[in-house]
């Protein structure tokens, strides 16, 4: 039987997954920085923290670098779309408008299901039980 973590390092589990939630409050790299902040001070005291601080970290980190990536993709395709349409600027408009909502449903689904997976990791957290993000790149391990 495993043994239950005490209500303290279940807390800092929790803040660990709940921080992240920092860049929707308007901090800059909040996402990364808060799960970070958690592993930095309590990660190497609870086996448990530094799980799901991990983890966590793990998962803000995939996303942010998916974010970036897709930001990049959509500015080339915009740019190589401009440069290729110069000559005619009313042909231009459908597929600019269609990159550009493709882009922001893409980004609004990685938003909800990132929030989704926040919440299952800290109701988790809360229970005591371990908790794998999903496609999560596990840069720490």
């Amino acid at each position: 039987m495993q043994v239950q973590p005490a209500a303290q390092e279940r807390n800092w589990a929790m803040a660990a997954h709940l921080s992240a939630l920092l860049a929707v409050a308007g901090m800059p790299f909040g996402q990364v920085l808060g799960p970070l902040i958690v592993y930095l001070i309590k990660g190497h005291e609870s086996e448990f923290v530094g799980e799901h601080s991990r983890a966590s970290l793990n998962y803000q980190i995939t996303v942010s670098l998916l974010i970036v990536v897709a930001a990049i993709v959509a500015t080339a395709a915009t740019l190589s779309l401009a440069v290729y349409s110069s000559s005619d600027s009313s042909a231009a408009f459908k597929p600019f408008a269609g990159l550009w909502i493709g882009f922001a449903i893409l980004v609004l689904l990685v938003l909800f299901f990132s929030l989704v997976f926040i919440i299952m990791g800290t109701i988790a957290a809360a229970e005591g039980r371990p908790y794998t993000y999903p496609l999560a790149i596990r840069f720490l391990r």
